[in-house]
């Protein structure tokens, strides 16, 4: 959204420049009418906006603060003609699920009658039970399964776009409205204290500056931004951006992508541009900066984060281990500050590479791939799919074949002869594990990870699951799995296309090493050490020295969404292409 608002921003401002050149005519740019969607109905139809009994059923059944957005839903059912439709929601709003597909029911198509004559259509809903854990976990293969006509799925964002699902699909963010002046009360008493009584360890800091990432879940996205916006007035202002991590919303935050590098960035750019877009967005003027805004004293740098748990908060305190967390919990309306130790989660995910670099045998090595070499190295596996059955045909081959890759080095190995990096001589079993829950795994990164391997001598077996956990990986991998000089027997180490937080919050429980896409390319060499898995870290965690990184900077990627992550995420390049290529629809 930011990125259209700055390419508007630039147009603008280019075709204001070429009025005095009559080289070339100004470009016209056609904006939407806002007046159409500014009213109460929001555009929709009015028998759905002035429907009386509709108003007071969701008023009487659904939680006043929880918008769940029913009249747009409706509207979206009669504009599609659907007849069957599927809701998926996560399980702390599984819940209203009846609540919801009554009201669907009863009130979709309710002018039919009196409009045309015809018989009302029956709305026949379906409730999908599998566990929803986020937006990776839409299930729109069931609700073509179910023959569906659309799937609306609640309380996450639109991570698979509506235009590669297999059924036409409907995100409701359900946005929670909360109480922003509040939150806004608690930030600025507390650094009003801090500075007034001094912090802990952090006296004689009198009149320090401090800088403010604010940030929450999708269902806080408003509060997220009317908190920045209320903290930047001239009023005892605090400078506050809302970080962004490239494909999500300004400030939106998931478990496994948040934005990074928030210690190095210029932050009175960053104030300065959202308030330029807000300015142009309203058609206002932008007023100059207050005189925080562009002050080089900067001593203190801190996430105002706005959940109710901290799942989705540590993916942002993994990402900026540097930066003093807070959370404002709208619930209990309290602001606490938060702490993880990354040092210690860095030390396990350290060990358990390390551990399967001794079991593969794979010496360390600095020819480092990072970057378009990988995906330019993989050969025929990893650039001549077109579609999800061309992927599932070269995957589930049989075994004799897959025995005469691991005996027969590719020509194609992104190593070449010349490299350090030596083949094992005894191969070993390793596993991959692609998620089936909704669409946690991407068949691309499948075809990459199972490449790599492969043009390393070592066994690859493919297990699909829904879910993860320790008892099955553990009759998975066979009785001799996980010894301390590799597996004699069975699968030696797993990495799971799935959920990186699975790896970082839980793999050191399982049985074998368990690693995510991005620990299994440090394993292999293709992503630089650098200061990720040395000791040479501080105890909060940061790296001391980031030379030598070859483009990646250290700190544990948070990127698993991003559209500026390396190979090992959804959004790269040639992974993102499969994807598309996938559901039928060429990318342009």
């Amino acid at each position: 959204m930011e990125d259209g608002d700055a390419a508007n921003s630039v147009m603008a401002s280019s075709s204001t420049s070429c009025r005095s050149s009559p080289a070339k005519p100004a470009r016209r740019i056609v904006r939407r009418n806002k007046a159409s969607s500014s009213g109460p109905g929001g555009g929709l139809p009015p028998h759905i906006v002035n429907n009386q009994q509709l108003q007071h059923a969701i008023r009487s059944t659904l939680p006043a603060d929880y918008e769940f957005e029913i009249p747009k839903t409706i509207d979206r059912i009669e504009k599609s003609g659907a007849v069957k439709v599927a809701l998926q929601l996560p399980e702390g709003l599984l819940m209203y699920a009846t609540c919801i597909g009554d009201i669907l029911k009863k009130f979709a198509y309710a002018s039919s009658d009196s409009d045309s004559g015809r018989p009302k259509p029956c709305v026949d809903i379906s409730v999908l039970g599998d566990v929803t854990y986020g937006a990776c976990c839409i299930d729109d293969l069931t609700a073509q399964a179910l023959a569906c006509d659309l799937l609306v799925h609640y309380g996450h964002s639109c991570l698979v776009p509506t235009t590669l699902t297999a059924v036409p699909c409907l995100y409701v963010f359900v946005e929670i409205r909360v109480d922003v002046r509040h939150l806004v009360d608690c930030v600025r008493l507390t650094f009003l204290k801090e500075a007034t009584e001094g912090r802990e360890g952090d006296a004689g800091q009198d009149g320090k500056l401090v800088e403010l990432a604010v940030m929450g879940t999708v269902q806080f996205r408003s509060a997220v931004l009317e908190a920045a916006a209320l903290l930047n007035q001239r009023d005892h202002a605090i400078p506050s951006h809302c970080a962004t991590s490239q494909a999500l919303s300004p400030g939106e935050v998931l478990g496994c992508t948040a934005p990074a590098g928030l210690a190095n960035l210029n932050w009175s750019d960053a104030v300065l541009s959202a308030r330029d877009r807000r300015a142009q967005k309203n058609a206002q003027p932008a007023h100059a900066p207050s005189q925080n805004h562009v002050s080089p004293q900067t001593t203190e740098r801190v996430m105002i984060f706005v959940a109710d748990g901290r799942f989705h908060l540590e993916a942002a305190m993994i990402s900026n281990p540097s930066l003093r967390a807070l959370r404002y919990d709208p619930y209990s309306k309290t602001l606490t500050e938060e702490r993880y130790e990354i040092g210690n989660m860095k030390r396990l995910r350290r060990e358990a590479v390390q551990r399967v670099r001794e079991m593969l045998g794979v010496t360390y090595c600095r020819n480092f791939r990072h970057g378009k070499d990988i995906a330019n190295g993989l050969g025929s596996c990893a650039n001549n799919f077109r579609n999800s059955e061309d992927i599932a045909n070269n995957l589930l081959q049989t075994s004799q074949n897959q025995q005469s890759h691991t005996h027969t080095t590719p020509t194609s190995s992104p190593i070449a002869p010349s490299s350090p990096c030596a083949l094992p001589s005894n191969p070993q079993t390793m596993g991959i594990i692609l998620g089936t829950l909704g669409r946690q795994g991407n068949p691309g990164i499948l075809a990459r990870i199972r490449s790599l391997l492969r043009s390393r001598g070592i066994r690859v077996i493919i297990v699909l699951l829904s879910e993860i956990f320790p008892k099955k990986l553990q009759m998975l991998s066979g009785e001799k799995g996980g010894g301390p000089s590799g597996a004699a027997s069975g699968v030696c180490a797993w990495v799971q296309i799935a959920c990186p937080r699975l790896s970082i919050d839980w793999g050191h429980y399982f049985c074998v090493p368990v690693l995510s896409p991005f620990e299994l390319f440090v394993a292999l060499g293709e992503v630089p050490d650098s200061n990720l898995w040395s000791d040479n870290n501080k105890e909060d965690g940061t790296n001391a020295s980031n030379e030598q990184s070859n483009g990646f900077e250290g700190d544990y990627p948070m990127d698993f969404y991003s559209k500026n992550g390396g190979p090992w995420t959804n959004y790269y390049e040639s992974n993102n292409d499969r994807r598309a290529l996938s559901c039928g629809i060429q990318k342009v």
